[in-house]
């Protein structure tokens, strides 16, 4: 594994959110650090899901920022999402107590070689075939980028 840093989807629509500027801090802090060390991984998945939630579900930005934003991100958008990745999803759905979303997230995350995961909503510290998941807002960036 390498030092490569997945973001799951709530990390993208927090660094954009107002509703929790503490939140919206660590979150711009932690892409910021991953785009700059080109480190940040994202899918398929997470744009999109971050699309309909900042466009629709919580209408954090209009359409046109938002593609506008989710575009910049398209260089990060390294993780597969493909048959092989739906049978890594299964194999982890099988093992692990997490969502069908958020298997196929991390299923993706491992294909594409990240060795830490950035989710609120998984167990933070829970390693899962040699890749960590931490929780960006109860850990320092180094956390993810340690020296």
């Amino acid at each position: 594994m390498t030092d490569l840093l997945f973001v799951d989807t709530n990390v993208l629509i927090y660094s954009l959110d107002p509703g929790d500027p503490a939140k919206r801090a660590k979150a711009a802090a932690l892409i910021k650090a991953g785009v700059q060390r080109r480190a940040l991984v994202t899918s398929p998945q997470t744009l999109t899901e971050s699309y309909r939630i900042l466009t629709q579900k919580r209408q954090v930005m209009p359409v046109e920022a938002a593609r506008e934003y989710l575009s910049a991100l398209a260089p990060t958008c390294t993780a597969p999402l493909d048959p092989d990745t739906i049978v890594l999803a299964w194999q982890i759905e099988d093992r692990a107590n997490y969502s069908w979303w958020d298997c196929l997230m991390l299923a993706a995350a491992l294909r594409a070689g990240c060795r830490f995961f950035a989710s609120e909503d998984l167990s933070d510290g829970h390693e899962l075939v040699g890749m960590r998941i931490v929780n960006p807002f109860g850990n320092a960036i180094e956390a993810f980028f340690p020296s």
